[in-house]
């Protein structure tokens, strides 16, 4: 049986070690605050998973799996101190969503097993991941990763070279940044906007990538379109006017109660949960599809 150890037991890391228990994967876990510890190890879902007070106590394990917060030092770091505790074919997984994995290996000797493997929240549902290795990375451990993931019914995707914010978020900050500024711009409420988003491009991106559409239309037709609309898009090198407002005012959205919406009065956990539902239906209707669509 292979075993992985996640480090950090937020709301990726908890999803995650959800997944591999299901997928019938030995896994320990680390998480630093004992309070959030005590929770999770009191949640009859994680009964199964071996959780460490140090790091240094899981043995044998063919994955690390950081899911920290996403910050460039605290990830540097963590690798750095943990590195002489395992083996150089202990593989290093990190899930940043954003920072380069050669940056995050910068102080590690052993930076060939450094690899990104970006998990989507929810990450016990969501079956893509980004696996993005840096040019130090070995193929020993990118063929591992990839294996390992295939095997646990994820649909991994292996980028050809690093980018900030790799694929994935590098269309959803494009696609975020012309929605705010949008609203900013009082072309259309927030709500007006996510609808409008949900019932147009989110139906159709369900089953029709962006360049497959280009080509549906009319890569022709498209010339025509963009030749008008590139110049008034959003092109905003630093975050916008009415992102900025929402931070200084500790809007941060769900967590807060108050973002561009007021969750103040809705029951988080029951609201999350439908999500979970419809995005289960979703992916297997998409499933099904690309099942015929293959045969």
């Amino acid at each position: 049986m292979q075993h992985v150890c996640i480090i950090g037991g937020g709301f990726m890391g908890a999803a995650l070690a959800k997944y591999f228990l299901d997928a019938h994967i030995k896994v320990s876990l680390y998480e630093g605050f004992i309070a959030r510890r005590q929770e999770l190890m009191a949640d009859e879902a994680f009964q199964k998973v071996q959780f460490l007070e140090t790091i240094e106590e899981c043995k044998e394990v063919d994955f690390i799996i950081e899911a920290i917060t996403e910050n460039l030092q605290a990830k540097q770091q963590l690798f750095k101190s943990i590195e002489d505790h395992f083996p150089p074919s202990t593989t290093f997984c990190t899930n940043t969503s954003s920072y380069l994995i050669s940056s995050i290996a910068e102080n590690v000797k052993h930076k060939e097993r450094v690899i990104g493997t970006h998990f989507f929240s929810p990450a016990h549902i969501t079956p893509l991941v980004e696996v993005v290795p840096s040019a130090f990375t070995e193929e020993h451990h990118i063929e591992k990763t990839m294996s390992f993931l295939q095997s646990v019914n994820k649909k991994p995707v292996l980028l050809k070279k690093e980018i900030q914010g790799f694929v994935a978020n590098r269309l959803q900050s494009a696609l975020s940044r012309e929605a705010m500024s949008l609203v900013q711009n009082g072309i259309v409420s927030p709500e007006e906007l996510d609808f409008i988003a949900k019932w147009s491009l989110g139906i159709r991106l369900a089953n029709t990538g962006p360049l497959e559409q280009r080509d549906i239309n009319g890569l022709d037709t498209h010339m025509a379109i963009v030749n008008y609309v590139y110049p008034t898009l959003e092109n905003s090198s630093e975050p916008l006017f009415i992102h900025e407002q929402l931070i200084e005012n500790n809007r941060f959205g769900m967590k807060t109660n108050e973002g561009f919406y007021d969750w103040s009065t809705i029951d988080k956990k029951q609201y999350l949960a439908q999500k979970d539902d419809v995005l289960l239906n979703v992916i297997r209707a998409v499933s099904a599809q690309d099942e015929e669509v293959e045969k």
